[in-house]
């Protein structure tokens, strides 16, 4: 591979909106040309992308079939309020409730199969990746961003929902994302809006929030998200944990020992685009450990920071194939390299009535 086309990979990208500010539901021009001139890893799509299970089945298509190495697919379909197939009528998909809800029912043979029910329907449309499960312990009752997308607040209780939904999920090939490392469960900011402070030092978090993630990287998920907040109690450093090697490196890598994905939360979010600029943020990003930067301010600027880095010799090369060899070998893993269609027919799958009858069953056991 070309040097270019190994720093493409490393790059997940969104394409909400055409050049006239309208949702962007086929793949227009200025799309094609950035997947042809960047090659990126992979694309995410959100509910601007996603409009009937044929126009999105499609969308999937057309972008794999321009990529010269077929793309991590992504959404963020977690259940509950951020489920962005679950809430449009259209797709007629199982509406997968909340992880506070599947928390409540607390039981991990419902939670493996809201996993596989998740796998099963995003597959037969063609996505690859999910970021989810959460795997944050919400301790705290004010917290603006997680809330009921956390499966509660016993960490042992979520660690035990996270393991099982990861386990449903990638029977299907899904690579299921763990978020946001090393927790955000305990936050009373959005780190979309601004700056973020966590001050519990590393034994709290060792009882509490890393707890969820270390059984989720046990039970074999893809990859890990990282969240934008700044632990000054733990690193000294004073950045975020995003661009923190004491976190990513340190404690993901080397205590956890997860060997899979670190992928960045999205670098356009303000606690990050306030601060550094795109090629700044990318360059930080990867060299504190990330393997893939999502959703960059300016892909264009991002890009051509890690490249220069790597041809200037901040970043070697030999750590920029590091990075391609999880990318690669998580595509294999999931076959994603065969790019061959889901011989399902999505309008079969989706919102099938055993779906429909498992959902049932965990709204009855929490008591909903």
């Amino acid at each position: 591979m070309a040097l270019e086309e190994k720093v493409g990979q490393i790059f997940i990208v969104a394409f909400r909106k055409g050049k006239l500010s309208q949702p962007l539901k086929v793949l227009s021009s200025s799309a094609k040309q950035q997947i042809q001139k960047f090659n990126p890893g992979g694309v995410i799509l959100f509910s601007e992308n996603i409009d009937t299970i044929s126009q999105t089945r499609k969308l999937i298509q057309d972008m794999q079939e321009i990529s010269k190495i077929p793309m991590f697919i992504a959404v963020d379909e977690e259940g509950g309020r951020i489920s962005r197939i679950g809430n449009n009528e259209k797709m007629h998909s199982t509406k997968i409730p909340s992880a506070y809800t599947i928390g409540l029912a607390n039981d991990s043979v419902l939670a493996y199969q809201a996993g596989k029910i998740l796998g099963a329907e995003l597959s037969a449309l063609g996505f690859n990746m999910n970021f989810a499960p959460v795997a944050d312990v919400n301790t705290n009752p004010d917290n603006p961003v997680i809330g009921d997308r956390a499966f509660g607040s016993d960490p042992y209780k979520v660690a035990a929902m996270v393991q099982e939904m990861t386990r449903g999920m990638q029977e299907h090939n899904v690579c299921t994302v763990l978020k946001h490392f090393p927790g955000h469960g305990d936050t009373s900011y959005d780190s979309h809006l601004g700056q973020v402070v966590i001050n519990h030092d590393i034994e709290r978090l060792r009882q509490i929030e890393l707890i969820p993630f270390e059984k989720g990287i046990l039970s074999g998920a893809d990859g890990v998200m990282t969240a934008h907040i700044m632990l000054p109690n733990i690193t000294d450093d004073n950045l975020p944990a995003t661009l923190s090697d004491e976190i990513l490196t340190g404690l993901l890598r080397n205590k956890l020992k997860h060997q899979k994905l670190i992928i960045t939360d999205a670098m356009e979010m303000k606690a990050i685009s306030n601060y550094w600029s795109s090629s700044e943020a990318a360059v930080m990003a990867f060299k504190a450990g990330a393997d893939i930067i999502l959703m960059p301010d300016s892909l264009d600027k991002a890009y051509n920071g890690i490249l220069e880095a790597v041809k200037n010799g901040e970043i070697t090369e030999e750590r920029l194939n590091e990075s391609l060899r999880r990318i690669l070998t998580v595509k294999l893993e999931r076959n994603i390299l065969e790019n061959k269609e889901s011989p399902v027919d999505p309008e079969e799958v989706l919102g099938k009535q055993e779906h429909l009858d498992i959902v049932e069953r965990i709204k009855q056991k929490a008591g909903e």
